[in-house]
C-alpha cells in the first residue's frame, strides 16, 4: 500500500503556505490531504498560520509594506485585525523566498480559519485528510494559548464541520493531543517527535538542523531529566529510552516522525507497537523513495511525491 500523500502546509514549495490557494491547489494536484498549522487568536477564533507571531518575511500589512521583526503574536490580534495582512508572497530576497525558488506567489491571501479549510476539504473529489497541528509554544507558554484550550477550540471546529473522521491531530506540544483524546477518545492523532539525533551524546549531524548550542542543551536536560515540557509526563526515558513505547503509552494512534528516523530501526519498534508511521518534511525524490513504506509522507513538494507514487 502507497504512503498517503499530504502537502506539507498545502504544499509550501510550490504555493503560499497555509493559505487557501495553496490547499485548492493541492486539491486539484489530487494530493490525499494537507498538513496545516492552527493557532487560537485572541477572540479564540482557530486560524491557519506556522509561526506564533506574524513571520516578517511573509507577511505585508494594509499599507503593502513588509512587517518589522519580531511582528505580533497571533494571540494578541482578533480575526478581524488578521484579517488585514496579506500572506501571498515572500520577502523578496530573504531567506524564506531563497529557499522556496518555485514557489509561485498570489497576492491578495488572507490567514484562513480551519473552518475555511474543511470547506475545501469536503468539496476534493476524493477523500482528502487534514493533518492538523495544533501549534503551542512548550518552550514559552506565554507565546500561545495553552495546548488544552486549543485542542478544544480545534475539536470543536472539526466536529461542526462534521470533519473530524478524515483528520489526524499531530503535534509537538503533547499536552494538547493528550487532551484532545481525554474529551473525545475517537480522535486520532499522531505524535510529532523532533530529530532524535538531538537527544543523543555525540553532536547531531548538520542535515538535521539542530538548535543553538544552549538550546540543545535544554532540550537534552529536559529529556534525561524526565521533566520535557512537551511530553506531558511521557518522556522516552520514563519508557527505557524509547520514544515510540512512550507515545504508545500516551495513547498515540501513530507516530509522526523526523523523516531521517521514520526509516530507522524506530520504524520496526512502531509497527510491533501497532502505530502508523508517517514522516515530516520530506522533499527530496530520492528520501521519498527510501520511506515507500510508511503510511503518510508529508512534503512541500506533493508535486513530486505524486509522480514517485504513479511509478510504483
Amino acid at each position: 500500500m502507497s504512503p498517503l500523500n499530504i502537502a506539507h502546509r498545502g504544499g509550501a514549495g510550490l504555493w503560499p503556505e497555509n493559505t487557501l490557494a495553496a490547499f485548492e491547489a493541492a486539491v486539484r494536484l489530487g494530493a490525499d490531504g494537507a498538513e496545516l498549522d492552527v493557532q487560537l487568536t485572541k477572540d479564540g477564533e482557530v486560524v491557519v498560520f506556522h509561526d506564533h507571531r506574524l513571520k516578517a518575511d511573509l507577511v505585508r500589512d494594509g499599507d503593502d509594506e513588509w512587517l518589522k521583526a519580531p511582528g505580533p503574536r497571533i494571540l494578541d490580534l482578533t480575526l478581524e485585525e488578521l484579517e488585514r495582512y496579506d500572506v501571498g508572497r515572500p520577502r523578496p530576497g530573504s531567506a524564506y523566498a531563497n529557499a522556496h525558488p518555485q514557489l509561485a506567489p498570489q497576492d491578495g491571501l488572507r490567514i484562513p480559519r480551519l473552518q475555511d479549510v474543511t470547506d475545501i476539504a469536503r468539496r476534493a473529489p476524493k477523500p482528502f485528510r487534514l493533518f492538523v497541528e495544533l501549534k503551542t509554544s512548550f518552550a514559552d507558554r506565554s507565546l500561545s494559548a495553552p495546548p488544552e484550550t486549543l485542542a478544544e477550540a480545534t475539536l470543536a471546529v472539526l466536529k461542526k464541520a462534521d470533519y473530524l473522521e478524515r483528520s489526524v491531530l499531530v503535534g509537538f506540544d503533547w499536552p494538547g493531543l493528550l487532551h484532545a483524546k481525554k474529551i473525545e477518545p475517537r480522535t486520532e492523532c499522531w505524535f510529532t517527535t523532533l530529530a532524535q539525533s538531538w537527544f543523543r551524546d555525540e553532536p547531531p549531524p548538520p542535515q538535521d538542523d539542530p538548535p543553538s548550542p544552549p538550546a540543545l542543551k535544554m532540550l537534552r536536560h529536559w529529556a534525561e531529566t524526565g521533566t520535557s515540557p512537551w511530553a506531558g509526563g511521557f518522556d522516552a526515558v520514563r519508557y527505557g529510552g524509547s520514544i515510540v513505547e512512550a507515545i504508545k503509552a500516551a495513547g498515540a494512534d501513530g507516530w509522526f516522525a523526523f523523516y531521517r528516523d521514520a526509516g530507522g530501526p524506530l520504524y520496526d519498534d512502531a509497527r510491533k507497537l501497532d502505530l502508523k508511521v508517517g514522516a515530516w518534511t520530506v522533499n527530496a525524490a530520492a528520501d521519498m523513495r527510501a520511506l515507500m513504506r510508511l503510511d503518510a509522507i508529508c512534503t512541500d513538494r506533493p508535486d513530486v511525491l505524486k509522480g514517485l507514487l504513479g511509478k510504483t
